[in-house]
């Protein structure tokens, strides 16, 4: 019998945000359990997995052979995007650094070809919001989960462009439409790590007054969005 893929609540929303397609790409795989849930439950149909090293990638060969999933799912070693050839419908790149997954964008655009994207990362969202931007594409979600002890944001986005202006990048955009139950909790968290910048700011022995009034301002601003 394959062996049945359970989600955990952060790749579980992925799952739920990504497009039914007859192909997608997996950047990073590492274990693949989000590919192998895609595939196990009919999301998509075939799926290219890269991964870094050939090392990284037999944890996913693991897996996909476990699952009895070896005839729908293409191998690839190699970094980033680069690894691509095909067009794909929908490329998910999660569980890195947001400077990773900017630096994976930028470097490997012309390998995009009009792919959505599914993207999430542990650290600097606005890296992320900014790459987006910068390779001509929007952002049509932004959706928070609470998942192992802290919140992450699981974000997609389309091809196009749209400007964000300076404090979507820094706190979000489509996240302040979202129907998600995690949104007032998680913009409770994000409104008082900035309290604790806050205070760290203003007790620096050297103050930076702009940063202080950024600061002051997005928090008033999250304060704005909670009930």
């Amino acid at each position: 019998m394959p062996t049945p893929v359970n989600l955990d609540a952060r790749l579980s929303l992925a799952f739920d945000l990504y497009d039914p397609c007859e192909l997608a790409a997996d950047i990073g795989t590492d274990h693949a359990h989000l590919p192998a849930a895609l595939l196990q439950r009919g999301r998509c149909q075939h799926m290219i997995l890269t991964d870094l090293s050939e090392s990284a990638l037999n944890n996913a060969r693991n897996g996909i052979i476990a699952c009895r999933l070896t005839d729908r799912v293409t191998f690839r070693c190699g970094n980033g995007l680069q690894p691509l050839r095909e067009q794909c419908e929908m490329i998910s790149v999660t569980g890195m650094g947001g400077r990773t997954i900017r630096d994976i964008l930028l470097s490997g655009q012309d390998r995009l070809k009009g792919a959505s994207l599914l993207l999430s990362a542990h650290t600097d969202l606005p890296l992320i919001r900014e790459a987006v931007c910068r390779i001509g594409y929007h952002l049509d979600r932004e959706e928070p989960c609470y998942c192992a002890g802290r919140f992450y944001l699981v974000l997609r986005a389309r091809p196009g462009a749209a400007d964000l202006s300076p404090r979507e990048i820094r706190l979000g955009g489509p996240l302040f439409d979202s129907a998600s139950d995690q949104l007032i909790p998680y913009l409770i968290r994000r409104r008082d790590v900035l309290d604790d910048k806050l205070q760290g700011l203003l007790t620096a022995e050297k103050q930076d007054e702009s940063l202080i009034n950024q600061v002051r301002e997005d928090i008033a601003f999250y304060e704005s969005r909670i009930p």
